[in-house]
């Protein structure tokens, strides 16, 4: 996934958090809202870390990230075994696995995936409680 329509002056792309946000919420089907606010939160965590090391020194900071995300992704594959309480949802692993894989190309894309996977939580909430008549 691509989150820039130019890097070099690290201008996200139109659309980004609108209408392709919208598209992989609607799609993340089979989760239920606190599964998907777990993994949210998880990255958070390893974001504030990365935040709270990388004032130090960013490489290494970054190169110390990237095995945290590998590891989600981890998690992930082993919540869907049979069971598990990812097994019916292949939308929402499929979206967390294309994002952190491009979260892991630069600090720069990791906090872009951030921001995305931000929207795309929001728009699954608006969704959910349009599905439920508007309540929690």
């Amino acid at each position: 996934m691509e989150f820039y329509q130019n890097r070099e002056s690290k201008i996200l792309r139109p659309g980004l958090f609108d209408s392709e946000a919208k598209k992989d919420a609607d799609q993340v089907q089979g989760i239920q809202s606190s599964q998907f606010r777990n993994y949210f939160h998880e990255l958070r965590a390893l974001e504030a870390r990365f935040e709270r090391e990388a004032k130090g020194n960013p490489q290494v900071a970054f190169a110390k990230l990237i095995p945290q995300l590998e590891l989600l992704k981890a998690k992930l594959a082993y919540g869907q075994r049979k069971n598990g309480p990812l097994q019916n949802a292949g939308g929402f692993v499929n979206l967390m696995n294309r994002l952190i894989d491009a979260g892991k190309r630069s600090p720069e894309d990791f906090e872009a995936m951030m921001q995305y996977l931000e929207a795309v939580l929001a728009y699954f909430y608006a969704k959910e409680g349009q599905n439920q008549g508007g309540r929690r």
